[in-house]
């Protein structure tokens, strides 16, 4: 699975919600250097 996009100054992802590359519809928690397991859930629905 890859590294989010979104990042810090020095071009790392910071820690946070990503869309789950391996789930579409799905976020999943990034620590920041790794996708933490478990964290998968569906994303918010906007509005």
């Amino acid at each position: 699975m890859s590294a989010p996009h979104s990042g810090s100054a020095d071009s790392s992802p910071v820690e946070g919600f990503y869309p789950d590359p391996s789930i579409p519809g799905y976020i999943r928690y990034w620590s920041g250097t790794a996708w933490v397991p478990g964290t998968s859930r569906p994303a918010p629905a906007e509005g």
